[in-house]
């Protein structure tokens, strides 16, 4: 659909205002029709009855030519000054930009039709895509090491591995390594070994529960107590 153009400056102007409101009638209906039909300006007589309700209005053109707005012509009317005085887009410029229009449709179209056949990516061991995101992210951030620590962060690590150094890694055993056979003084290590051990024991069952995909439930020690994780203790 094209649209018919009134300049801003026919308000106001002398040679518009002076039209009667028929002519003017008349004019507008010649834009609208010439835009529409892509003549730039020319009307063609036995199409000059569409330009008012009324039908023909030899009065009516008579003025537009007085007005120097339109002039008659062997095959009817043509408007003068199409792009200059009267403001108009010409035919093959507007189907410069029906050609545009079309090309930018299309791409907007290919671009939303390769979006949709973009394969999805398939759940695996029945649990949703967002599984494999976590595990992803977990093990980036597991491997990022205690480099990414602050300061403050790396003593509180180093003080955690320091007091829980002489638990030993033995599941059966509910004494540290200081003490393989036990002692009868009061010790820390074998406490807490004690507690470790009484975890392991009494692992948890937790339905559903994947420590691959939901991280270890750690106990005193560092292991866990739904699986078999062991800390890494080769590391100082």
């Amino acid at each position: 659909m094209v649209d018919a153009r009134l300049p801003a400056e026919w308000l106001g102007s002398i040679r518009i205002d002076d039209l009667s409101d028929r002519a003017f009638r008349v004019l507008a209906g010649a834009l609208m029709w010439c835009n529409g039909q892509g003549t730039d300006g020319a009307v063609p007589a036995r199409y000059t009855r569409y330009l008012h309700p009324d039908g023909d209005d030899p009065a009516a053109f008579e003025e537009l030519e007085r007005a120097g707005l339109w002039e008659h012509t062997d095959d009817g009317y043509h408007l003068v000054g199409w792009t200059s005085a009267l403001r108009q887009s010409t035919a093959e410029e507007v189907e410069r930009y029906r050609d545009g229009a079309r090309r930018r449709q299309k791409e907007y179209r290919d671009r939303q039709r390769a979006t949709t056949a973009a394969p999805l990516p398939r759940a695996i061991g029945g649990r949703a895509t967002r599984d494999v995101t976590q595990n992803a992210t977990r093990e980036v951030t597991a491997n990022v090491g205690s480099g990414s620590l602050t300061e403050t962060m790396k003593k509180g690590a180093y003080e955690t591995r320091d007091a829980t150094g002489h638990v030993t890694h033995n599941a059966d055993s509910p004494f540290c390594a200081k003490h393989p056979e036990g002692t009868s003084e009061p010790c820390g290590a074998c406490a807490r070994a004690r507690t470790a051990l009484e975890a392991r024991q009494n692992r948890l069952t937790i339905g559903g529960w994947d420590c691959t995909v939901d991280g270890h439930k750690l106990v005193t020690d560092g292991t866990c107590a739904v699986c078999s994780f062991r800390p890494d203790r080769s590391v100082a």
